[in-house]
């Protein structure tokens, strides 16, 4: 039987963990905890997809800024000047993103190698220019305000209400992610991805429809951010353009490598890690050398983020997999030692 998540014991089990903790956050933590997990959430669902593109197809992207501004921007034209409701704009932008993206993919992903993390890049600033000159849709660069939120009703706050969508949203695109690298496509994206030892002619080769994998991958790791973008503008009931700029993708491509590549489960560790980093800088660095903190955090990113490449070039997700396996052989060997025990009485 092939292995899913839905078959996998400890895949399960680390399912439930995750779920039963995250439902519990709001009842021991502040707000402001709820406010920074959400952007965790948000973080972690744009950076799930670009894991998928970039560790399983191969195709590195600076471009996800661009899908998760269409995701924002879509949701907030429809509710603000079409009168769509909240529900039916979201599942429109989402999907007005993917058909986007399905259109991007079917020409960037024809180069090869980092080319198109120039292109994807072109593409974003672009992107940016755009939401800034077309006012009378994007409201040019002071963007939108007043944008309608989801109907969360009366028993809790629309903070509260977002975060546990946020969440819901993040564990089934998790289970989803990992039943697919599991699946027949993930097997054809890793025969073809350079970065893990695949090729691309051979894979052709094989049989595997190249062209076909990698517009499906890009459109996925799109609709990912497309689902954030749309949340984020109910969210914040204000968006800018500066707000899915180039700094946005390469903010999430380093979450993604420093979180680990080859595992979804990356994209929660290393958004958890940079966010939680951002947090520590913003309370602790204004104390000590005053003033705005952007350039510590900058350092921090990169001092980080060749840590990773020099001594966990797989990630933070590599080593919570060797803490697993050394966990289970001392579990294993303390069980062997208490059998000898009993059987010598």
């Amino acid at each position: 039987m092939r292995r899913t998540i839905l078959t996998d014991g400890s895949g399960r089990r680390a399912l439930v963990i995750c779920a039963a903790v995250l439902a519990s956050v709001p009842l021991v933590a502040g707000p402001y905890s709820v406010v920074v997990m959400v952007d965790i959430g948000l973080y972690a669902i744009v950076a799930m997809g670009l894991i998928l593109l970039m560790g399983f197809a191969g195709q590195v992207s600076l471009g996800q800024g661009v899908f998760f501004g269409l995701g924002a921007y879509g949701y907030g034209i429809l509710t603000t000047q079409y009168d769509v409701s909240p529900w039916a704009a979201l599942l429109v932008a989402v999907a007005v993103t993917g058909a986007v993206a399905a259109g991007v993919g079917r020409v960037v992903l024809r180069l090869r190698g980092l080319i198109i993390a120039g292109v994807t890049l072109t593409v974003n600033l672009i992107f940016y220019y755009l939401c800034v000159n077309v006012s009378g849709l994007t409201g040019g660069a002071t963007g939108m305000a007043l944008i309608p939120r989801l109907p969360s009703g009366e028993l809790m706050s629309h903070s509260l209400f977002t975060y546990y969508l946020v969440w819901a949203v993040g564990i089934l695109l998790l289970m989803f992610s990992l039943n697919l690298v599991e699946s027949r496509v993930g097997r054809a994206l890793r025969a073809m991805n350079a970065l893990s030892g695949g090729s691309e002619d051979t894979a052709q080769v094989l049989g595997v429809n190249i062209m076909r994998y990698k517009v499906e991958v890009f459109t996925v790791a799109a609709i990912y951010a497309g689902i954030a973008g749309g949340i984020y503008a109910q969210y914040t009931s204000c968006i800018e353009p500066g707000a899915f700029g180039v700094q946005f993708s390469v903010r999430v491509a380093i979450m993604a490598i420093i979180g680990g590549l080859a595992n979804p489960w990356g994209a929660f560790l290393g958004v958890g890690l940079m966010v939680g980093l951002t947090q520590f800088l913003q309370e602790v660095m204004p104390v000590i050398v005053g003033g705005p903190t952007g350039a510590y955090e900058l350092v921090a990113y990169g001092v980080i983020l060749v840590a990773t490449l020099l001594f966990m070039p797989q990630g933070l997700v590599s080593v919570c997999g060797k803490l697993e396996r050394r966990a289970r052989m001392l579990v294993k060997s303390r069980r062997s030692r208490q059998a000898g025990e009993n059987s010598s009485v």
